[in-house]
């Protein structure tokens, strides 16, 4: 008896249970219309239900289905759909796009599929559709029409998602990501990203990265560069990790970078998703490099290559300076060459110019020489004016009057001069004016603190608090007064002002202004200028004498140094106090209240 072709369902469990095997001859279209699947034991659905809890995949594993279910496959020529089915409670946990495949039957038997993304406890079977065909041979899956469907058993699952992927640990738990800043080599950004996942990482764990620019920090964001699906690893911290280098990118714009992971719990729409499903990095400037950075790949930057910016500069410099002397040496011998064959005599019948002889400069040694050996030389005359501001700036007068007596053979008129005090206090006006009218007296000024704030007092720009015991203050602001206000005087040449240097006392903010300022009023810094004070007073020219200035002076220069080395360290007028101004009233080492 033949079997018919409708019947080859109910005898084919049959057949292949005693061991025989399909007729070869048996219809083509009549093999098409099985579903393979019916053809496995119910006691074999866990050898082909391959779930593994490390991965949280699902696998079919066809080869655990038996040699009749292969076979099957192999001769059929239809498609199927295989997809992933859960109960009322598991079924939302599922995607059809991560958890359903179709394909040709022979693909299943070479290459069957694995779904990923079984996280969520719950009960889970595999689904098999036979899809059906029409007369053009064009499934009709989707239809659902002619299809015939088989389930495996159900299997359990335990749930592995991590305790704070849940709606309510979403909210303000900044703690979970971390967006390390952008590092920019070259011109190549690396971006880093790091946050805790909510299920362990897998293999399949990508996320999606889109790379935007800018030409400014604000507008980054919407111009994509590039993208491209990367991997998600675990860093050292036990986190899930993300790492994105870009390609070389074009200088002188903003990036940024944009994350979008691929988990089943940021593209569930039953579920709230979690915070770092969708992750952004801050702009990052990227700069242009030098075009010599393509020759050179370490010269990122014109400061890393301005080492070779000098080498190539210096050397050719060196070899055009080579060929410069080359060629103007070659040119006078060329010269020298065409002129010695000019045998032409010329007579000069005129008398030889003649320069007359240059008048000899002096040197610092022999002038003061002069007066060493000579007691009729003339001394210069000096009257020094100075505020007696602390006692060190004090004893450095006197050490600066003993290196003009000394060392420029001046003598040295001095408002506190114990000697003539009594004269001096009596009348300061009347003694000055024996001073004025002596044309060979040289007035000189000392700028500084004191004598700055005494003059902005004098001119009504600044009040003056005295102490009660002011003797020496009243004399200075005296003296100031009358030469400042002594008419044609400050202008006369005879007036000079002089600062000791890099010294808090007469630094520059304490220059005296007019009429002790001026193109006809001098200013020296001592010590550098000394040696122009000297011209000045002896009125000599400083580039008519040769030589070191003060050869034989070296102990009163020393001596002078010293005093003002003391006076640099005392730094104790410089505290401020009330209002930000210096207090001089409150300190000691003899100073004077301004």
């Amino acid at each position: 008896m033949l079997i018919r072709p409708s019947h080859w369902v109910v005898w084919l469990p049959t057949l292949w249970g005693l061991g025989v095997a399909l007729p070869p001859a048996l219809p083509q279209q009549d093999i098409n219309t099985i579903n393979c699947f019916d053809l496995v034991d119910e006691s074999q659905w866990d050898l082909v239900l391959g779930l593994n809890m490390t991965t949280a995949s699902l696998s079919v594993v066809v080869s655990g289905a038996g040699p009749p279910v292969i076979t099957c496959l192999n001769r059929q020529t239809v498609r199927y759909l295989v997809s992933v089915v859960g109960d009322t409670t598991s079924q939302p946990y599922l995607l059809s796009e991560l958890h359903t495949w179709e394909g040709i039957s022979g693909q299943l038997v070479r290459d069957p599929p694995t779904f990923p993304y079984l996280i969520y406890g719950g009960r889970y079977r595999l689904q098999f559709t036979h899809c059906g065909q029409d007369r053009n041979m064009t499934d009709s899956c989707r239809e659902g029409r002619d299809t015939k469907t088989v389930f495996s058993d159900f299997v359990n699952i335990q749930p592995s998602v991590n305790p704070w992927c849940s709606p309510a640990q979403f909210t303000g738990n900044t703690s979970l990501l971390s967006l390390d800043t952008p590092a920019v080599k070259g011109t190549t950004t690396v971006f880093h990203f790091s946050f805790s996942p909510c299920s362990t990482v897998q293999p399949y764990d990508t996320a999606n990265v889109t790379l935007y620019s800018a030409d400014t920090r604000e507008e980054c964001g919407q111009e994509v560069t590039a993208s491209q699906s990367v991997e998600i690893f675990t860093n050292t911290a036990g986190e899930a990790a993300i790492m994105y280098q870009s390609p070389d990118l074009a200088g002188d714009r903003y990036y940024c970078l944009s994350v979008t992971l691929s988990h089943i719990s940021c593209r569930l729409t039953t579920l709230e998703r979690p915070t770092h499903c969708w992750l952004e990095s801050d702009a990052v400037w990227v700069p242009a490099t030098p075009i010599i950075a393509s020759i050179l790949p370490f010269c990122t930057s014109h400061f890393a290559c301005a080492w070779l910016y000098i080498v190539v500069g210096g050397s050719i410099s060196l070899i055009l300076s080579l060929v410069m002397a080359i060629t103007c040496v070659r040119c006078c011998e060329r010269r020298d060459r065409n002129n010695s064959k000019q045998r032409d005599e010329v007579d000069f019948p005129g008398e030889v110019i003649s320069l007359a002889p240059l008048t000899d400069r002096r040197g610092w040694a022999e002038l003061h020489k002069e007066w060493e050996s000579r007691e009729e030389k003339a001394r210069g005359k000096i009257l020094l004016l100075y505020s007696p501001d602390t006692k060190l700036f004090k004893e450095l007068q006197e050490a600066f009057k003993s290196f003009l007596d000394l060392a420029c053979h001046c003598d040295i008129y001095d408002l506190f001069d114990d000697a003539l005090f009594d004269t001096i206090a009596l009348d300061p006006s009347e003694w000055l004016q024996e001073f004025v009218n002596d044309k060979d007296v040289k007035i000189v000024v000392m700028s500084s603190i004191g004598a700055y704030r005494r003059q902005q007092a004098l001119a009504g720009e600044m009040p003056l608090n005295l102490p009660d015991n002011s003797l020496l203050d009243g004399l200075f602001t005296s003296g100031l007064r009358f030469i400042s206000s002594y008419p044609g005087l400050a202008t006369s040449g005879r007036v000079a002002t002089a600062r000791f240097e890099m010294l808090h006392l007469t630094e520059e903010g304490h220059k005296l202004g007019p009429p002790l300022s001026g193109p006809d009023t001098r200013e020296f810094l001592i010590p550098t200028q000394l040696h122009e004070l000297f011209c000045w007073v002896h009125q000599l020219k400083p580039l008519d004498l040769m030589g070191k200035p003060w050869v034989n002076y070296h102990l009163e220069m020393q001596l002078l140094q010293d005093a003002l080395k003391l006076v640099r360290r005392d730094r104790t007028v410089m505290d401020r106090s009330c209002g930000g101004q210096p207090n001089f009233t409150d300190l000691g080492n003899g100073v004077t209240m301004i």
